[in-house]
């Protein structure tokens, strides 16, 4: 029996607990409560499951299963993940969804326009119904839609 490594899901593993944990922190810290609920939940679950999955990924290296990490494989990987949360940041949930998976299912994926086009357009409409409409939840707009909006009104 080996003793741990690092392992490339190791590693992913931390960076969603990153994700996750800064998530629900600015939430709580920032948002009011109304607004921080959905994002706090989703924050604490998938900081939960990310420590569930690092502490699986651990006991696994142990027994010398995994690959070790493979940058040229993984680095994609990561760089989707960084970009879609800079992409939300910027442009918000109800901005981003569209065009990530289009770019994503079309680009990465090699989906057809078909395909790619209504996955885009179909889980849009579904977070806009279920957050906005049936849960009456307002999403983040993003970071540059309100700075675009205010720019607009001084302008006229």
């Amino acid at each position: 029996m080996s003793g741990v490594r690092l392992t490339s899901g190791a590693l992913l593993s931390v960076a969603f607990l990153v994700i996750f944990s800064g998530a629900a922190m600015i939430a709580g810290l920032t948002f009011p409560p109304k607004a921080a609920a959905l994002p706090l939940f989703l924050g604490v679950a998938g900081s939960a499951l990310s420590v569930v999955q690092l502490l699986r990924e651990l006991r696994e290296s142990r027994r010398g299963l995994p690959d070790p990490i493979d940058l040229a494989r993984d680095l994609p990987i990561y760089l989707w993940v960084w970009f879609f949360i800079i992409v939300v940041v910027a442009f918000g949930f109800v901005w981003s969804p569209a065009p990530l998976l289009l770019l994503y299912l079309r680009g990465r994926a090699r989906e057809s326009w078909w395909l790619s086009c209504a996955i885009a357009i179909g889980v849009t409409v579904m977070l806009y119904l279920l957050f906005e409409v049936l849960l009456q939840v307002e999403l983040f707009p993003g970071l540059v839609p309100p700075m675009i909006s205010d720019w607009m009104d001084q302008s006229s």
